[in-house]
């Protein structure tokens, strides 16, 4: 991330109109308000720059840089002029907590698949590689091609879930559903699916830009859930023992200190600001311990294995 990389807000939607401004950030600061139809951005026509993510790379928002900015609003032409300001320290520590958790994850993949060479290792390393592609922060601008970067990324968080699913299902013992070749398909297949989804908004940019993120984001949401579900399964059906010899005891701890806070935090954040728990803006940065202790348990369980030959 560079020092000289300037905060933009997402000034318009798809249909080049402004949605809201957030309070404090540049779009405010210029003057934007809800409702207002970009027409052109330093007498360029809106529509031939498209989305922020397609401007080219020689109008990436820089510290210190201004951009004039022409919007149509309640039927007259305003010019507003924004200058972007340094990132702010939030968004920083968001990006870099995101990074965090996504090397903890590729790190531990990396570190199990060399040390121990399982196939749940194997595994494990699937969910570190695509977490990295997915969360490992943000890097120079791109141009034009910073809304496909996007889009690989979201792709590769969307994988990652199917790969933690994949993971549970099957570890320390492959349950039954685990062992259905059809589940297996129904798994990777929806993601497959999603492929041509996330393609479709980039040829049709801005028509149906970002049009998809809900389902996808659903999608997500619903492996998780179902990798959550059977973990919790495991650890219900077996008694405390054999969760510490096979190492599902140690990955169960590491769920739970790093979903609680996780969850406490942006519940704070979304429906407590006025409460406001100190610190609980990085609680999610404990998402990092559940790929270490991952790592620790798919170690354990292959200790186990070799001792009982």
């Amino acid at each position: 991330m560079s020092r000289s990389q300037g905060y933009s807000d997402a000034f318009y939607g798809p249909d080049y109109i402004v949605p809201g401004v957030i309070p404090g950030g540049p779009a405010e600061s210029a003057g934007f308000q809800a409702g207002d139809r970009v027409v052109t951005v330093e007498n360029i026509p809106v529509e031939g720059l498209g989305m922020q993510s397609r401007w080219p790379r020689a109008m990436a928002p820089k510290v210190g840089r201004s951009h004039r900015f022409v919007v149509e609003r309640d039927g007259e032409l305003v010019t507003l002029n924004t200058t972007y300001t340094a990132i702010p320290r939030s968004v920083i520590m968001l990006r870099l907590g995101a990074a965090l958790v996504g090397l903890a994850f590729l790190w531990s993949g990396v570190w199990a698949l060399f040390r121990v060479g399982t196939v749940h290792a194997e595994r494990l390393a699937a969910i570190g590689l695509a977490a990295g592609v997915a969360m490992t922060g943000m890097g120079p601008s791109l141009g034009r091609l910073n809304g496909v970067v996007g889009h690989i990324q979201f792709a590769a968080m969307i994988l990652w879930a199917a790969f933690l699913l994949r993971f549970f299902l099957t570890f320390p013992t492959t349950k039954r559903p685990g062992a259905s070749t059809i589940t297996t398909r129904i798994i990777y297949g929806l993601w497959l699916l999603f492929l041509p989804v996330l393609v479709i908004e980039l040829i049709t940019h801005p028509t149906l830009y970002h049009t998809y993120g809900g389902p996808g984001y659903l999608l997500m949401l619903t492996y998780l859930m179902f990798a959550l579900a059977a973990a919790m399964h495991t650890g219900v059906i077996n008694p405390r023992w054999k969760l510490k010899q096979s190492g599902m005891g140690v990955i169960l701890m590491g769920l739970l200190v790093g979903i609680v806070p996780a969850l406490v935090g942006f519940f704070d954040w979304a429906f407590m600001r006025e409460f406001d728990i100190p610190t609980s803006v990085y609680w999610p940065v404990l998402l990092s311990v559940i790929p270490l202790t991952m790592a620790i348990g798919v170690h354990a369980e292959a200790r186990a294995r070799a001792d009982s030959y």
